[in-house]
């Protein structure tokens, strides 16, 4: 699927399969921003921002990234052209060196790793993470730029991060677990919650990126 809207800046959301991009996109669309979602390597070249969002099983999304020949190129996207990525959700965690989920490989892109929600108290607190959740914001950011520090995102998910290192930290929520809920690092960001879904404060964080 590929579509366009014309605007100040062409944003490629990456369809892989499992992603929640339609969403994405509707959101980026509001914003009258040059936009395009594809699964061809190709569109990766002249993209002046990248999305990868993502809902689902860990191991099916790499699985489609290999398949579509897609990894190599955003490699070269990323780490060779350093171009602006944000993931969302499983996005993100795609970003990361390895998953329990699938017990898979990742992107690599973060010293990280993916492991699910271990809870004492299962009564309270359910797996998966659904609703609506604070972010601590940890630094100086330009994706948390004039986002409210009691501002709330909607979260749904099974699986976090686990960072080694700090310096990419960017927001902490508890879910009795404080785990990583943004990071910031050069050219990658990644979000654990859905922008898209979280109203206002969400779409602060989407222009924020798409104007840096």
């Amino acid at each position: 699927m590929n579509t366009r809207t014309s605007s100040r800046a062409k944003v490629v959301i990456v369809d892989y399969g499992t992603g929640n991009f339609l969403s994405v996109k509707k959101t980026v669309d509001r914003m009258m921003v040059d936009s395009l979602v594809t699964s061809h390597a190709k569109d990766f070249a002249d993209a002046d921002k990248i999305i990868l969002p993502g809902v689902g099983h860990f191991g099916t999304a790499m699985s489609n990234l290999n398949r579509l020949d897609l990894i190599a190129p955003l490699n070269e996207a990323v780490l060779g052209k350093k171009i602006p990525v944000l993931g969302i959700c499983l996005g993100m965690e795609l970003m990361a060196r390895h998953s329990e989920e699938g017990d898979v490989p990742g992107l690599g892109w973060l010293d990280a790793v993916s492991i699910r929600f271990r809870h004492s108290d299962t009564a309270r607190y359910k797996v998966p993470h659904i609703g609506w959740n604070q972010v601590s914001i940890k630094k100086k950011s330009r994706l948390m730029n004039d986002v409210s520090a009691l501002a709330e995102f909607y979260f749904l998910h099974s699986y976090y991060l686990k960072i080694n290192d700090p310096s990419c930290l960017l927001g902490e929520t508890e879910y009795e677990t404080i785990f990583p809920s943004a990071i910031e690092t050069e050219n990658v960001f990644g979000v654990q919650f859905h922008p898209e879904k979280s109203h206002d404060s969400g779409r602060r964080i989407l222009e924020n990126f798409i104007r840096l």
